[in-house]
């Protein structure tokens, strides 16, 4: 096994609610350094939000959350949301780490190496090293696509 150094990254007491509606519910959960996690739960559990919440992609309604010892919660506004992105995008480029980002802003996506889209459970296309402008003109055109 790999090294342990402490936590890549802990959530404490995160919650996250939609309207009345609680995905997380005050969670604290750590994941070690070097270890390989599973999150299991039925449909509707809070496992994307539990993911997109623990990588900075979204922000809980309260709670904390530490990447590298570095707390996000705080600098989630358009700021940190950069700062989010800086941080994946250094992880690509100089620890050669695979990210797989799930995402509805053009911004964000245009910082991938690749854009892949779906629609309806198929694979519509890619955009390889595109602007923002590019993905957000591509999603549009998704959205029109007869069912």
């Amino acid at each position: 096994m790999g090294r342990r150094d402490g936590d890549a990254v802990a959530l404490r007491r995160v919650s996250r609610r939609y309207g009345t509606v609680y995905a997380l519910d005050e969670v604290s959960l750590s994941f070690p350094r070097g270890s390989f996690t599973a999150v299991m739960g039925p449909s509707g559990s809070g496992k994307s939000t539990l993911l997109q919440c623990a990588a900075g992609l979204d922000r809980p309604t309260s709670g904390s959350v530490t990447v590298g010892g570095t707390e996000l919660t705080g600098a989630l506004d358009s700021r940190t949301g950069h700062e989010v992105l800086t941080l994946l995008r250094a992880m690509v480029d100089r620890e050669r780490q695979t990210v797989v980002m799930v995402t509805h802003d053009p911004v964000a996506a245009s910082r991938a190496d690749r854009v892949v889209f779906l629609v309806d459970g198929r694979l519509h296309g890619e955009l390889t090293g595109a602007g923002a402008d590019a993905v957000a003109a591509r999603m549009t055109g998704l959205e029109t696509v007869p069912c």
